[in-house]
């Protein structure tokens, strides 16, 4: 497949991760999907895990060989010390027993190789687009092609197991490598100085594969492997380090890979963090959402003289107009007030202040007109007053006398006024209300 009239070339993906013997026991739960983490698979994949090279039974087997290398060096090793006579070191290694054939670092003696590419590029493939399956699937069939003879050639036997993952986003390829050698131990012979091999040992070392000791030839390596299907080379991520060192720059920082389980713990606890951040914001929303649905039905049953905006019984709930208590608009109001006591206290609250400030302005009013309606009269009486003295000065003395009494009678009208101004703003409130 010519890869050259693609318009987006995506690079192919290789990455190694460390593993053990320890680990192939999960390795393989996790292949079969019956323990591990299995949150990222598909629940109706398009096709199901095939195996590419090796046998189901490739984990036993592959166990069962490095208890023999173990056995084999044990057994090789007491050999050349019996040779030698050395029978203080022949009790200690009995007593150690057989030692696992390699040297111990914190990498490992095995690993595992990851083979994938962008999603996109295999969905673009027509037979993705049309949805005619992935068994027909040009691009997955000739990735699966590269990838086989890229192991065989880059590994030989020492590859041990591949499969393609099919019931995940995308199609990836898994592969294991248990990088065998045989390492000859040897003596150098004080008086002649010739080394003589005293025995021989089988380990596992992975670094006697040049892709795995140098990752910029493996980059190298697979990216010349893929060109032909339209894949190009991983970025040149050491090349750029180097330059920017020679001239002086502040180089790129290094991309640490972390491995596949651990990126998806790391995202699954990313998801579930935002769901619950989700789940606040909503709590909040739909809280916030039934206060002003609260609010507009108490406002609504004031409007319709169901609900006393004034009035609260002992437990703080809405107070029914009398005669209202079981009226439908009233008990609607009582049910939104129980969903939301905030937002049934923050309009009680509103209304209390607004009535009382209304009142407070109206006993104000009311007591302005009635100090100028007893100025009013005050000053008509006075006018009266002066007026009938004026005519009693003339008419006689009995009608003096009675002039005399309008003292009195003035502030008997005063009084009347008074009460009759009052009495009417008690009226008005009253209709009001």
């Amino acid at each position: 497949m010519d890869g050259s009239h693609f318009e987006t070339r995506y690079p192919v993906v290789l990455r190694f991760e460390d593993i053990g013997p320890e680990n192939l026991a999960g390795y393989e739960k996790h292949r079969k999907r019956v323990g591990g983490d299995t949150g990222h698979i598909l629940e109706d994949p398009p096709a199901p895990n095939r195996l590419l090279i090796g046998e189901e039974g490739w984990a036993a087997t592959a166990l069962a060989e490095i208890e023999e290398m173990k056995a084999q060096n044990f057994v090789a090793e007491l050999e050349a010390l019996q040779q030698r006579n050395r029978k203080k070191d022949i009790q200690k290694r009995f007593a150690e027993g057989p030692h696992n054939p390699w040297r111990p670092t914190r990498h490992g003696p095995m690993r595992e190789v990851i083979l994938t590419a962008n999603k996109e590029w295999f969905d673009a493939d027509p037979a993705a687009v049309f949805g005619e399956g992935v068994e027909h699937n040009q691009r997955i069939a000739d990735f699966e092609e590269r990838s086989i003879a890229w192991l065989k050639d880059a590994f030989g036997d020492d590859v041990i197991h591949a499969r393609a993952d099919l019931d995940e986003e995308a199609y990836h390829i898994h592969a294991v490598i248990m990088p065998r050698v045989q390492v000859e131990m040897t003596r150098t012979d004080k008086k002649t100085g010739e080394k003589k091999v005293i025995a021989t040992r089988q380990m596992l070392q992975p670094s006697k594969f040049d892709v795995i000791e140098d990752y910029e030839h493996a980059q190298d390596s697979v990216g010349k492997w893929f060109s032909e299907i339209g894949l190009d080379r991983g970025e040149r991520r050491k090349a750029a380090f180097r330059k920017a060192v020679a001239k002086g720059e502040t180089p790129p920082p290094k991309r640490i890979h972390s491995k596949t389980r651990d990126w998806r713990r790391k995202k699954d606890l990313e998801l579930t963090k935002r769901e619950r951040d989700l789940e606040s914001r909503s709590a909040v929303v739909e809280e916030k959402a039934a206060e002003a649905e609260t609010i507009i039905e108490i406002t609504e049953a004031v409007a319709q003289g169901a609900v006393d905006p004034v009035a609260q019984n002992a437990e703080g709930a809405l107070a029914p107009v009398k005669g209202r208590e079981r009226d439908e608009v009233f008990l609607w109001a009582q049910r939104h007030a129980q969903r939301s006591p905030k937002g049934a206290s923050r309009i009680a609250k509103a209304f209390r202040r607004g009535w009382g400030a209304m009142f407070e302005t109206a006993r104000k009013e009311a007591l302005a007109r009635v100090n100028a309606d007893f100025r009013a009269a005050n000053k008509t009486l006075e006018e009266v007053r002066g007026l009938l003295a004026k005519i009693g000065g003339t008419l006689g003395a009995d009608l003096s006398g009675n002039i005399s009494k309008l003292p009195d009678l003035a502030r008997r009208l005063k009084m009347t006024i008074s009460a009759g101004n009052l009495s009417h703003e008690r009226s008005a409130e009253s209709r009001e209300k």
